[in-house]
């Protein structure tokens, strides 16, 4: 017992680990399944209850793949002869027929498109510097700059792509680029075919929209929270009612939402922000990055406004949390951040946007204003709580992207920070420094689709149509705002070239017949193990079927998704379990024939069979990854579930039932192989 102490210490922690990382998964099953049984009132007050233990669940689950959660499967091509043209400083007969010939032979090979485009006009004696270049270019020069317009074009296209999706609220989407121009997008529990095109296809916008005046906003916030608790109330005034900011001196102290400390906001804010200052060429300052350390924790966040109220009958009373929430359901949802942002709580987002997006809610909004989240959620790097800036903005876009001729993201030599340099054609810039002029000390927001990716604070007018955004948080960050940027600028159309629909109760079908097969494959060989081989094919079917519990746990871990072919990756595993343990077995059957006793002819088995089960194993562990790093879709889902597999295989049929044969054997059991 002793000698098999660390190998059963061993098989404990791993046994509970699989189960910890499964937990998850059972959860989100459990409380789907009773959120389908509530419809109404009692659907929402379910999710108002369980919606945070819902999302972690699901975060941490095994996913479940297209082909079996139902959704679509769609492939996007973005136009690079469309984007090849409009790159032309010149256009004439001889680009077009090369562009059309191009186009006619690299139908279904999207890969060689730019190559052969090279190809058809040196042939005809041509160089990419004839139409792209000037006359003081290199050939390479043009051909570099060719290339990183294409890879942009591919860049700006996926995060469209994926700012669409993430806001039309599709659950674990999964968006890949493939070859040179291609994106592959699936979209699980998704059906509606024209939705989705209207939403893949559709232009990208791009705006630049005005923020709203605090006070405008101070007064809104009021009224939504006066219609969600189902009556006006009086004491609910601006003079009130006010927003709870972040205790930390870092801040700016823009706490209140009445017009009484608007001013000193607006001195505090320039003051403080003015280590983070833009130029213009130095005109613009991005202040949507937040100090996130001075971020309170979740307990001590989740309430915005003061917890006082003033009215004359709670005059000097304190309001407990209970109460709070339940006078200001709405506010209490909010936190003031620095500069006046107003921030949400990840497990909180749902519920604002619920609010929202109720009718009474919407009429009492005014016209012309709109909330718009930002791009991504923001992550307190001190207490890891992740939450969302929400802008108020104007209705109506002062500009929008078509008039950006480029956009760069590079590194300021002056303090090494990174830069987004914007410039923008004749027309853009007189309406620019018209904007600029009329608007300094205001911040303006660049929005995507209705996502602010930014919202510069305007430091004075901004002529010639260049200017520079700073206060970036990282290289990252910048680079992504070029794309952004650059989605107003010479887009690249996409249109798609293959859809796939399959339905909820398709893959419910594929569920079930994958789980009926897999259940049936292991009560097949188990059968097949304890009659073949007695008490020794007994243990290792009790060591298949932690086989099959860490093969889970490690997909769980590692929150890999589960799909058809997956499953028949699984089966095939099963498959090789036995089959090492068969090779085992008939290793301790051959030294027992030699008339060794049991105890030698166990531990000689397993000695010498232990080669031929790691070369098995080493090798199709290679390739299992070969197959995830090449392949795509159901090859992966395969691999994935392989690779688990294997490594489990080579634990159980090792380690679990060698120590199993072993304890049995002191205790003076009889263990037989057939």
């Amino acid at each position: 017992m002793k000698k098999n102490l660390t190998r059963i210490v061993l098989t404990l922690i791993f046994v509970a680990l699989a189960i910890y990382f499964l937990i998850p998964t059972y959860t989100d099953y459990s409380l789907s399944k009773e959120l389908k049984g509530k419809t109404g009132q009692d659907s929402i007050d379910f999710i108002d209850k369980n919606g945070e233990k819902l999302r972690n669940a699901r975060e941490k689950r095994i996913k479940l793949g297209l082909d079996l959660k139902g959704g679509m499967y769609v492939v996007l091509d973005v136009d690079i002869i469309k984007l090849l043209e409009d790159l032309a400083k010149k256009k004439d007969e001889t680009l077009t027929a090369v562009l059309n010939e191009t186009k006619e032979a690299t139908k279904g090979n999207d890969e060689a498109i730019f190559t052969t485009f090279k190809s058809k006009l040196q042939a005809k004696g041509l160089t990419l510097k004839s139409y792209y270049g000037d006359i003081r270019d290199e050939e390479k020069d043009v051909d570099k700059k060719l290339k990183d317009e294409i890879d942009g074009a591919l860049d700006r296209a996926v995060e469209i792509v994926r700012n669409r999706v993430d806001q039309y609220g599709v659950a674990e989407p999964q968006i890949q680029k493939i070859g040179g121009s291609r994106i592959i997008v699936e979209l699980p529990g998704i059906s509606n075919q024209e939705e989705v095109r209207k939403l893949l296809q559709g232009t990208a916008l791009l705006e630049f929209k005005l923020l709203k005046d605090p006070n405008s906003i101070s007064k809104v916030l009021e009224q939504i929270n006066s219609v969600v608790v189902g009556k006006l109330d009086s004491s609910s005034t601006s003079d009130s009612l006010k927003m709870k900011s972040i205790k930390n001196d870092s801040l700016t102290s823009k706490t209140s939402l009445s017009s009484s400390d608007t001013t000193k906001t607006k001195n505090q804010t320039a003051g403080k922000n003015k280590a983070d200052s833009t130029k213009s060429k130095n005109n613009l300052k991005d202040t949507t990055k937040l100090k996130k350390d001075s971020l309170k924790t979740k307990k001590d966040s989740t309430s915005l406004a003061d917890t006082t109220n003033k009215s004359p009958a709670d005059t000097n009373k304190q309001m407990s949390e209970e109460e709070y929430k339940a006078k200001f359901p709405f506010i209490s949802l909010l936190i003031a951040m620095q500069g006046g942002d107003i921030a949400v709580l990840d497990e909180n987002k749902e519920k604002v946007e619920r609010m929202l997006s109720r009718e009474d809610v919407k009429n009492i909004i005014p016209s012309d204003m709109v909330f718009s989240w930002k791009n991504k959620a923001d992550v307190d790097q001190k207490s890891g709580v992740k939450f969302w800036i929400l802008f108020p903005v104007k209705k109506d876009a002062e500009l929008t992207g078509k008039v950006i001729t480029n956009a760069r993201a590079n590194i300021d030599p002056n303090n090494n920070t990174p830069v987004v340099s914007m410039e923008m054609n004749s027309e853009g810039a007189a309406d620019w420094s018209r904007i600029t002029g009329s608007n300094i000390g205001k911040r303006i927001a660049i929005v995507l689709d209705n996502a602010v990716f930014s919202a510069p604070v305007v430091r004075n007018k901004i002529s010639g149509g260049n200017s520079q955004i700073e206060g970036m948080a990282n290289s990252q960050e910048a680079k992504l705002l070029e794309i952004v940027l650059k989605a107003g600028a010479l887009p690249a159309p996409v249109k798609i070239i293959e859809e796939r629909s399959i339905g909820p109760s398709l893959g419910e079908d594929s569920i079930k017949a994958g789980i009926f097969s897999s259940v049936a494959a292991l009560i097949l060989v188990a059968l097949f193990m304890i009659v073949y081989y007695r008490m020794g094919g007994t243990v290792a079917d009790l060591a298949l079927l932690v086989n099959v519990l860490f093969i889970l746990g490690i997909m769980a871990a590692f929150k890999a998704t589960l799909t058809v072919p997956g499953i028949a990756g699984l089966i095939l595993t099963l498959g090789m379990a036995v089959d090492t343990n068969v090779l085992i077995f008939e290793r301790i059957r051959e030294e027992l024939a030699t008339g060794k006793p049991l105890k030698t002819a166990l531990e000689v088995g397993y000695k010498k069979a232990f080669s031929a089960i790691l070369d098995s194993h080493v090798t199709s562990i290679i390739t299992a990854f070969i197959l995830y790093g090449f392949g795509t879709g159901p090859i992966q889902g395969f691999a994935v579930t392989l690779l688990a597999g294997l490594v489990a295989n080579l634990f159980t049929a090792i380690v679990i039932t060698h120590f199993i044969f072993d304890i049995m054997l002191e205790k003076g059991k009889e263990v037989s192989f057939g």
